[in-house]
């Protein structure tokens, strides 16, 4: 009920902003209230970011890195940004080391019983070659990333695991790690159980991209109950065929907007990944924090203020085989990131807005609850130190950038994460809306401060802030090793 009536106070005195028709949008005041408030009646009222992620789903559907999806998918947000009158807005091209394309993925148990298995494949992971029928071998859930078997008792076999995390370092780490070795085992594949309901499958790509080194397939909850049973009482031997293709380097593209501030020397970046999986629509991984972030910009282009330093809006592909379109940002702008505030990210979905992680940046925490104060109202101003490094916010975390992640109340997200459920439907319009307007507010605020909310790390003390965070194992598998 705060949120709520904090929200419509905030709305009364910009309503006459967000229902005017057919005027142009008023310029700023001297009182940043007024901005603000106009910020967040616009982001509740027109509707922008909604719209935007309809058309995004709809026309252009799940948006696989090096795809045709993924080009119409930056197409239409250049588009867009043009129209909303960012002259300036461009793509920024890459290189894909290789381009992959998901084909069909076949299962099925033939002993000690006849049944179907249900089967999907991860990411840039090869097919098998042709139909083969192999024995199942259960290394259940290893405690370390080391292989707990022998290599000749998994050689010729599909192999089922649990991964999980260990300590802060994520599951995806695990999963390459386990790959590598089980394939220079000898494995024939790799299968790793569905943490969904309903027999729903999981993708990714996260430490296997350019190239699996073997098969490696997501197996939905209950088949995977199914063939422990049978394993229980005996020998398995299961039918796979897998039919993935490799298409070989090709292009990606970012695409980059700035809102001109009048001081030049700085800015505040604010970022989200346009691409996603090709099972489902991509709607809330990432399709929310591209409408969010699009839609930000929009209004803040329509006030017609000027912030302190320049806002610059960037739209990344890639960001699922461990954010390549950021990595390529950062390569292609070395010479900017001295003059970065900040960067902002959203990418945990469309939930209610709860405020922003600084990644293990302590010293950021006391500046921005000062700077964010605005984000209070919204139910959005909590501001700590958590970590990760599973999304965009890594590439500038590692250059020691003050890197920003919009947390948000957990909701259905995870079940929904890289699954075929994940469609425009499932998108609740008021929590867009507010994530809108709290990542529009964030971008303002940080980009109108007087100063920064905290310097660029050292390479020395990057390093010391992964091992504080227990992240050191997730950045070696995305960046190698660090370079004081």
């Amino acid at each position: 009920m705060k949120r709520l009536v904090l929200l419509i106070t905030l709305l009364c005195g910009s309503v006459s902003v967000g229902v005017t028709q057919g005027k142009a949008a008023p310029t700023a005041g001297d009182d940043p209230h007024d901005d603000i408030a106009r910020i967040v009646g616009y982001a509740n009222t027109r509707g922008g970011a909604l719209i935007f992620l309809e058309t995004l789903t709809d026309t252009v559907g799940g948006r696989v890195t090096g795809s045709p999806q993924s080009h119409a998918a930056s197409d239409l947000i250049l588009k867009t940004l043009k129209d909303a009158g960012f002259e300036s807005a461009h793509f920024e091209e890459y290189t894909l080391e290789s381009g992959w394309q998901r084909g069909s993925a076949r299962g099925q148990v033939l002993s000690p019983v006849t049944a179907p298995l249900y089967v999907g494949s991860y990411g840039w992971v090869p097919g098998t070659s042709g139909r083969i029928e192999i024995p199942v071998v259960d290394l259940g859930t290893p405690p370390g990333n080391d292989l707990p078997q022998s290599a000749e008792s998994v050689r010729g076999t599909a192999v089922l695991v649990d991964v999980h995390s260990i300590g802060n370092a994520p599951t995806p780490v695990m999963r390459a790690l386990m790959a590598h070795q089980l394939a220079q085992a000898g494995a024939a594949a790799m299968l790793v159980p569905s943490d969904k309901p309903d027999r729903m499958l999981y993708t990714s790509a996260y430490g296997l991209y350019p190239r699996a080194p073997l098969p490696v397939l997501s197996v939905a909850r209950e088949d995977t109950l199914f063939l422990r049973r049978l394993l229980a009482k005996g020998p398995v031997r299961i039918q796979l065929d897998i039919q993935n293709t490799f298409t070989g380097s090709t292009n990606e593209r970012n695409v980059i907007a700035d809102l001109p501030g009048t001081n030049p020397g700085e800015m505040v970046l604010v970022g989200a990944h346009f691409d996603s999986w090709d099972p489902a629509q991509g709607a809330d991984d990432n399709g929310s924090g591209v409408a969010a972030v699009l839609e930000a910009a929009r209004i803040l282009k329509s006030l017609g203020t000027r912030p302190r330093c320049t806002i610059r809006f960037a739209f990344f592909s890639g960001e699922e085989e461990a954010n390549l379109g950021s990595r390529a940002y950062v390569a292609m702008h070395q010479a900017e990131i001295d003059r970065l505030r900040a960067f902002l990210l959203m990418d945990d979905g469309a939930q209610l807005p709860l405020g922003f992680a600084t990644n293990g940046r302590d010293d950021l925490v006391a500046p921005l609850q000062k700077t964010l104060q605005p984000l209070v109202g919204l139910g959005a101003g909590k501001i700590d130190a958590d970590a990760d490094m599973e999304s965009d916010n890594a590439s500038f975390m590692v250059l020691g950038v003050p890197s920003l992640t919009l947390q948000v109340e957990p909701g259905d997200y995870d079940v929904r994460h890289h699954a075929i459920t994940d469609t425009f439907d499932k998108i609740d319009p008021r929590k867009l809306a507010l994530d809108t307007a709290v990542m529009a507010v964030a971008a303002y605020s940080l980009a109108n401060a007087e100063t920064r909310p905290g310097r660029r790390l050292s390479p020395n003390e990057v390093k010391e802030l992964l091992k504080k965070t227990g992240l050191e194992s997730a950045q070696e598998l995305q960046f190698g090793s660090l370079q004081p």
